[in-house]
């Protein structure tokens, strides 16, 4: 009889492959043995055990009131310890509890979980035979018979079920090698996501999830690391198998939990709930991250303080530095480098360390796999080594460089090297995140190599990116760094339940739009796995120098609307010049202003990306939901999988062509009005007929569901100097619609004990109301007192507003001049928004901190004072800075400190005369920084004082009247005369 293994090799499934077309069915039986009939059974208040005939075993347990684990061993064996995998919590086998009620039936046993709406499980007895339904409804899931069953080989095990109900779908959590998906619905397909087979770089980064949903309401999760396939309907089949190919030891064991939803959303709470819910990363990683990948021979300290402050310069953002490589000792190339800051590229990490915690920049450090034997400690071999035996590694790449992660030994001697070497805070060193890299080119370790927790290969490679994760999550940065600081740790590969620990990333990728809407697709397979925080080489990493479209379609655009922002590739400035960098400041005029636009966009919308990872944190649902999460029985759902929901709110679809004009159809589901995001124009849903988008390079396309609500702060360009002291709302009109937003300190763990705010915003579309809840909780820097401003999008005309019951607003022609003002009011006609500025407002403890709502009288006259925004004037020798708080617009103007620094704004004078000029400026010296104003290259103030407002977060106004010609163009010049100048926000006219 043929073996499933001898059928894997011939449909081309065998470990690393993906998936065979529909038509390629497998043999009518792979099985040498199945259940025989009732033997005898026990049960206690959690489950029931029945011995066959035959001596074999099946085991039904619930976990929780919607979770039942199916258990199935052969005459002879033993069940397998419930710690031998560890992707399933190993707290919640205990934790989850759960009871299971058992009824005799003679011919069939039915058991219950506790809930109205749990599980039903019929268990026939001649031959054992189960049958899984919903409790509430009697809805089948998946069923067995005579012919359909578990089964053994002899060394595979797998689980039949009968056909599918109509209509039904399957979807398999995780991804395939490299992060790629070819479509989300695997429907009549066979899926195997395991580790790869071959060498150094060329089967990377799975996501290696042995879970299944189905649109039936329930979920499957296979517990076992022995490499597993799916089959969702090909030839009629519907089954999952394990197999050992043959290794001695261990052969697999039947085990698997049944989940019930029935909503997709359930299915992944409770399977994270099984599993360990997500890590949080800090604020900080939810920034963009760049690379010194592009400067293989230059990047040093002094090169990355360089390059870091002119990127400030120019007005873009950055959170987090990514080292590759070249910090390290010894060649600073990546082999022949080891996990230690290099003398001679870094002599002053901790000073470094101290620079970037002034200017909002973490660290990650690298660390790669095949320099393990450069490490402080190495010892080589099996136990007392931390390798395998040699002879089992003559086929691996850098074979004398191999860590057995399934050793304790192995682990803690890893994170030892980390510690001492970087990450112990005694040290002063920077360092804030690890990134894992090439753990996933083990493929060619014989099967039957035994590893040191007493495994086979075949058995633990599945696990091998799990214990790397234990190694530096749970045993190294929990242990030592504790709640103070949040780790962000990521492998080029993963492990259902590695999710508690750390994340991934998918690898070497290709720079191509096929390669693109396999990562958009994987990164959704991904978020239906536990994994929600997709980290993907923006742009692809095997791209070099890519046409600006691509780089204004993925590194700009679609990157920055997905969970991790981290341009990266292979290119080489040193010898395809500044193109081959992912740097937006080494990109021509279109690219950066592209570039610009998304980073201003991501970190205004920070508190609402924060709040959708909190809640893929808290819950597992992922940040960038499959259209399948929200809207599961339509089929629409199932055929749309290039776009996706940006949280509760937002659809995003990126474009994936070069070819400007082309057209991408868009599914905007019914029920719902939904606004284009960029041009507020409003569109019907519909379940019959898509949206052709006619699509312009770098445009991501994206819209907001009606009685959406937006949250967001002003631009930084750095989380850590994100102002919560102005919340800002983008309320979307048509219906009613709330959004509680979650805040905390951004960088500690101590939200998990309750340290964190949410705040109630709620919209009332028959009165045009939005409310704001004072906050429930707080943290360590949470704001005293807020500001809000509130922008109504949809309307057909102004009306006159009012906050917390007060007078009408006066109107202003922008929202700075509101905000200077103290509040106030704004109609952009063009775009039919109506903006709400309220004045500073006490956070309070509890109940409503602010009403905005019609005044019942019209909408006034707008005031004639114009606010020009300074980091929007030319300029020279100033730098664009949001390190400081409390300015308006998305920054202010920094003088270098040069006499002859100047900068000029482009003013419109509706006609001649003289008008009070408002220079908006902190002063945080102990000295004047007097400026000289010039109009049109004529000087009307010698020396302008701007003395010191005691803080450079600490903002005043320098005024004075000057005579102005009329014109559209009239330039107001404002130069330094001495060392340096005042920091200028903003010029008013009027």
């Amino acid at each position: 009889m043929s073996s499933r293994r001898d059928f894997l090799k011939v449909a081309g499934l065998a470990a690393g492959a993906q998936a065979v077309p529909v038509g390629a069915a497998p043999p009518a039986s792979l099985a040498d043995e199945t259940l025989t009939g009732y033997g005898s059974h026990v049960a206690d208040a959690r489950g029931i055990t029945v011995t066959s005939t035959t001596g074999q075993q099946l085991r039904i347990t619930a976990y929780g009131g919607h979770i039942v684990r199916v258990r199935a061993v052969r005459g002879g064996e033993a069940f397998f310890a419930d710690d031998r995998y560890e992707m399933v919590d190993p707290a919640s086998h205990a934790s989850l509890g759960g009871t299971l009620q058992v009824a005799d039936g003679g011919d069939a046993f039915t058991v219950t979980t506790a809930p109205a709406d749990g599980i039903r499980v019929v268990l026939r007895k001649n031959p054992l035979r189960l049958e899984l339904y919903s409790r509430d409804d009697g809805a089948p899931l998946a069923r067995e018979d005579a012919t359909h069953s578990v089964g053994w080989g002899a060394a595979t095990v797998r689980q039949t079920f009968t056909s599918a109900a109509p209509g039904e779908h399957f979807l398999k959590a995780g991804h395939g090698l490299y992060g790629r998906a070819p479509k989300v619905d695997r429907t009549g397909d066979i899926v195997s996501h395991n580790y790869g087979l071959l060498t150094q770089h060329s089967e990377q980064a799975p996501a290696i999830v042995p879970m299944y949903l189905s649109s039936q309401g329930y979920a499957i999760f296979f517990n076992t690391t022995f490499d597993t396939t799916f089959n969702f309907g090909n030839g009629g089949t519907y089954e999952f198998s394990a197999d050992a190919h043959d290794a001695s030891g261990a052969r697999p064991q039947l085990d698997y939990f049944v989940i019930k939803g029935p909503e997709f959303v359930k299915l992944i709470e409770r399977y994270t709930a099984l599993t360990g819910r997500p890590r949080l990363p800090r604020l900080g990683v939810f920034g963009l991250q760049l690379s010194d990948k592009n400067f293989p021979t230059v990047s040093d300290q002094n090169w990355w303080t360089s390059r870091i402050t002119a990127l400030r310069d120019a007005g873009f953002p950055l959170d987090v530095q990514v080292h590759d490589n070249r910090w390290r000792a010894g060649s600073g190339g990546w082999s022949g480098s080891w996990f230690e800051f290099s003398p001679q590229r870094w002599p002053d990490p901790a000073a470094f360390k101290r620079w970037a915690d002034e200017h909002g920049v973490l660290t990650t450090l690298d660390y790669n796999r095949n320099n393990s034997n450069e490490m402080a400690g190495w010892v080589a071999g099996p136990p007392p080594g931390y390798s395998f035996r040699p002879a089992d590694l003559t086929g691996v790449a850098d074979g004398d460089a191999v860590p057995d992660w399934s050793n304790p030994a192995t682990r803690a001697w890893a994170w030892n090297v980390f510690w001492t070497k970087a990450l112990d805070p005694a040290l002063g060193y920077p360092g804030d995140a690890l990134w894992i890299d090439e753990p996933d080119e083990l493929g060619p370790i014989p099967y039957d190599a035994l590893a040191a927790n007493g495994q086979r290969w075949a058995e633990l490679r599945n696990a091998y990116f799990l214990y790397c994760q234990k190694a530096a999550g749970q045993e190294g940065w929990d242990a030592h760094i504790g709640r103070g600081r949040r780790p962000w740790i990521f492998t080029r590969g993963a492990t259902a339940g590695q999710q508690r620990y750390g994340h991934l990333w998918t690898g070497d990728i290709d720079s191509t739009y096929p390669e693109m809407q396999q990562q958009i697709r994987g990164m959704l397979n991904a978020g239906l796995g536990g994994f929600p925080f997709a980290n993907i080489d923006a742009g692809g990493f095997l791209g070099g120098i890519v046409s600006e479209g691509l780089y204004r379609n993925w590194v700009a655009a679609w990157a920055s609307m997905s969970p991790i922002w981290r341009p990266h590739s292979n290119g080489n400035t040193a010898t395809q010049g500044p193109a081959a960098s992912r740097w937006p400041i080494d990109q021509g005029a279109a690219n950066r202003a592209e570039f610009l636009r998304y980073a201003r966009l991501r970190y205004t919308l920070m508190p609402y990306i924060y709040t959708i990872a909190h809640t893929a944190y808290a819950t597992g649902v992922p940040m960038a939901r499959a259209m399948v999460i929200d809207y599961q029985r339509n089929p629409m759902a199932y055929t749309h999988d290039l776009q996706y929901l940006w949280g509760p709110s937002i659809i995003v679809m990126p474009v994936t062509t070069d070819t400007a004009g082309a057209v991408q159809r868009v599914w905007l589901p019914a029920g719902d009005t939904w606004y284009n995001f960029w041009s507020d124009a409003q569109t019907v849903g519909s379940d019959t007929a898509e949206k052709s988008y006619v699509t312009s390079t770098g445009e991501l396309i994206m819209y907001v569901k009606a009685g959406s609500l937006l949250p967001r702060y002003k631009y930084a360009q750095s989380t850590a100097f994100l102002d919560k002291t102005q919340l800002e709302l983008e309320v979307y009109t048509g219906r009613d619609g709330s959004f509680a937003l979650h805040e905390d300190d951004g960088v500690s763990e101590e939200f998990r004990g309750g340290a964190a705010a949410t705040t109630a915003l709620t919209y009332t579309h028959a009165a045009l109301r939005v409310t704001v809840g004072h906050p429930a909780g707080t943290y360590a820097g949470a704001p005293t007192a807020r500001r809000y401003v509130v922008r109504l999008h949809g309307l057909a005309a102004p009306v006159g507003m009012r906050v917390n019951g007060g007078a009408g607003l006066p109107a202003f022609t922008g929202e700075s001049a509101a905000v200077l003002n103290g509040g106030g009011q704004v109609w952009n006609a063009a775009r039919k928004i109506l903006t709400v500025v309220t004045p500073m407002i006490a956070v309070g403890t509890g109940g409503v901190a602010a009403v905005v709502e019609p005044s019942g009288g019209a909408f006034p006259a707008p005031s004639r004072q114009v606010v020009y925004e300074a980091e929007d004037a030319a300029r020279s020798g100033a730098a664009i800075a949001s390190r400081h708080r409390g300015y308006t617009g998305s920054g202010y103007l920094d003088y270098a400190g040069a006499s002859g620094d100047y900068v000029e704004w482009t003013v419109s004078v509706p006609t001649a005369g003289t008008y009070p000029l408002g220079f908006r400026y902190a002063n945080g010296g102990t000295a004047d920084r007097p400026l000289r104003i010039s109009v049109n290259d004529a000087v009307v103030a010698a020396q302008l004082s701007f003395p010191p407002t005691g803080a450079w977060s600490a903002w005043r106004t320098a005024a004075l009247n000057v005579p102005l010609p009329a014109g559209a163009a009239v330039r107001v010049r404002a130069t330094t005369t001495g060392a340096s100048g005042a920091n200028l926000d903003s010029l008013s006219l009027g």
